[in-house]
């Protein structure tokens, strides 16, 4: 059986940690949904890029040429970095189209980190968790959409 592609399994993981998170939403485990919003949006988002611009799987991490020096790289990491990376690569009539649907949900994860998850969870309030469940909600719908119409909306 063939491998599938790496933004299969980034979509794929995507719906997981989204259902994962609204189960523990529900369960008033706001720092665990909190987490696990970050990474449905971070895996649709990856998704996307892989589907609709330049970016490819060199490393453990998507990466895409620098607009501003074809020398190097740019990695794509967390959710909140994302919220900068998209911009770099929205070049061209994709990634400008990505980098418009995606800027308002995204701006959402700018204070999620990763290391949150080290924590006492303190940090997370229903209304930032329901924020971002929002944002990894209409991240996800957008996915979706640009799947069923081969291009982003």
């Amino acid at each position: 059986m063939p491998e599938k592609p790496q933004e299969e399994h980034f979509a794929a993981a995507a719906t997981r940690h989204f259902h994962d998170a609204d189960y523990l939403r529900k369960g008033s485990r706001l720092p665990s949904a909190d987490h696990l919003y970050g990474f449905a949006a971070e895996c649709a988002v990856k998704s996307l890029l892989l589907r609709f611009t330049e970016v490819t799987m060199g490393s453990p991490k998507p990466e895409a040429p620098h607009p501003e020096d074809p020398d190097r790289t740019i990695e794509f990491g967390h959710i909140n970095e994302l919220v900068r990376e998209v911009k770099l690569l929205a070049r061209g009539r994709t990634g400008a189209a990505l980098h418009s649907v995606l800027d308002d949900d995204l701006r959402v994860f700018r204070g999620w980190r990763v290391h949150h998850r080290y924590s006492d969870g303190g940090y997370a309030q229903a209304e930032v968790v329901d924020k971002r469940r929002d944002a990894a909600h209409h991240i996800l719908f957008l996915h979706q959409q640009a799947l069923l119409d081969g291009r982003i909306p």
